[in-house]
């Protein structure tokens, strides 16, 4: 029999809480694949007419994958908010204030991509309140570092429909299979490799990058002849330097000093599948599991891939 999502039950200690809210994101993956898949046909792409809280113009499908993700994550019964950096407010769910667990999400990611069929994808992580149950879950519950999150994963939309997470205990790939209609495990314990494999970065920013980080990618590259490979979407770079190595990299740049990529949305749960998949995830000169976020909507610069990549890329 294949293995489905319910194996995550049995994944060490967190295992058996995270399940369900795992599977609500499998659930929203499912809806927004179909979505995604006839957005043509229903007049879904485009612009939806307003910016998001970043100053970013919103798509339709930004708007109706952030519904169905709440919504998915109402119908667990196990969450209490949802962090969207569709949204400048923490979204509480009202039936559920007193439930133990908050998701951030980045709904679709690399939603910039879609006009032209491009790879998107779906950022999560779980942290527990830090405030009492009894109380209404407040922003300050988000505010936690990578190094307490629980549990961190993406769904990248491509070919086929694929589902990594991981609830500290490594990295591990479901993908959606259309016959049976559930995911299944297709990438187990999945590990970085050490050497080999690409750098991504819009490279066309170089000029600009801050920290000297032009001349240092450089000299990664006379030192190591990583080749490039960029699609603009961070979950299918990410996705593309996890299975077959090299490193990820977001450098502030002139135009955005603190970095472009939100750290509890972005940064946190990609390093935190990173890193549980043998890799590394830096922020400047810090572990991105060690920034302490300020604010729901933080950006900072990220670097990711394999140790030896980011540690070359970072040293200069």
């Amino acid at each position: 029999m294949p293995t489905t999502l319910s194996r995550i039950a049995s994944e060490g200690k967190h295992g058996h809480d995270m399940m369900p809210i795992i599977q609500g994101v499998g659930r929203a993956a499912i809806e927004i694949s179909a979505l995604l898949r006839g957005a043509v046909f229903r007049g879904a792409l485009g612009a939806a007419g307003a910016e998001n809280v970043q100053g970013e113009e919103q798509q339709v499908l930004d708007v109706l994958s952030d519904e169905i993700f709440l919504e998915e994550m109402r119908s667990t019964g196990f969450v209490c908010a949802v962090g969207s950096e569709e949204q400048e407010e923490l979204l509480v769910i009202e039936e559920y204030t007193d439930a133990d667990y908050l998701v951030l999400v980045d709904p679709l990611d690399g939603s910039s991509n879609l006009d032209v069929d491009g790879p998107v994808g779906t950022i999560f992580s779980i942290v527990k309140r830090k405030s009492a149950n009894s109380e209404r879950p407040h922003v300050s519950d988000t505010l936690q570092a990578g190094s307490e999150v629980i549990a961190a994963g993406y769904v990248l939309y491509g070919p086929s429909t694929m589902l990594v997470y991981s609830v500290g205990e490594g990295t591990h790939g479901f993908t959606f299979n259309p016959a049976s209609a559930r995911f299944e495990l297709s990438h187990d314990n999945i590990r970085i490799p050490e050497t080999g494999g690409y750098y991504s970065v819009n490279e066309s920013n170089a000029d600009q990058w801050s920290d000297g980080m032009g001349e240092k990618l450089e000299n990664l590259k006379k030192d190591t002849g990583l080749g490039m490979r960029y699609v603009g979407a961070m979950v299918a770079d990410v996705h593309r330097t996890l299975l077959k190595g090299g490193v990820f990299l977001y450098p502030a740049d002139g135009k955005n000093t603190t970095g472009k990529l939100r750290l509890l949305y972005e940064a946190i749960p990609m390093g935190f599948v990173m890193e549980q998949a043998g890799g590394k995830s830096m922020s400047k000169d810090m572990l991105v599991s060690e920034v302490q976020p300020e604010a729901l909507h933080q950006r900072v610069p990220v670097y990711l891939g394999s140790k030896t990549y980011v540690d070359g890329l970072l040293k200069g």
